[in-house]
């Protein structure tokens, strides 16, 4: 499902300037393809997406202004297609993280990072 990344709550407080090095690289190349899997969101009680995998790719797209397609889980057991690694990765997060992820994010929050453009904020040398 596209979504704005505005709209997903981050469950970690950190990126990894790395990952998010290679994810602007490959967006400024033109290399797609070599992008990191879907990130893997899941509704609270309100509603509101919640971010269980990905952040990084969501950091990146929420700094473009990109709207970003992500997988929303319904349970620990609704998984991406295992076509990869990376999906089996990711699929192992899910169902490792899906229920922690809604108490990780009500932390995260509490420590002031309460969306995406807060996340970003924390590293403002990493996205010049």
């Amino acid at each position: 499902m596209l979504v704005d990344p505005d709209t997903i709550l981050p469950s970690q407080d950190y990126l990894k300037p790395g990952t998010v090095k290679f994810i602007l690289a490959c967006i400024s190349n033109g290399e797609s393809e070599k992008l990191p899997p879907t990130p893997v969101v899941r509704a609270d009680s309100t509603g509101r997406l919640v971010a269980i995998d990905g952040h990084n790719l969501i950091a990146v797209m929420s700094r473009l202004g990109k709207k970003i397609d992500v997988h929303i889980a319904k349970s620990k057991t609704d998984k991406l297609p295992d076509k990869s690694g990376a999906n089996t990765s990711r699929n192992k997060d899910l169902s490792d993280r899906y229920d922690a992820v809604l108490s990780d994010q009500g932390k995260v929050s509490a420590n002031g990072i309460n969306s995406f453009s807060d996340l970003i904020a924390k590293y403002p040398d990493l996205f010049d």
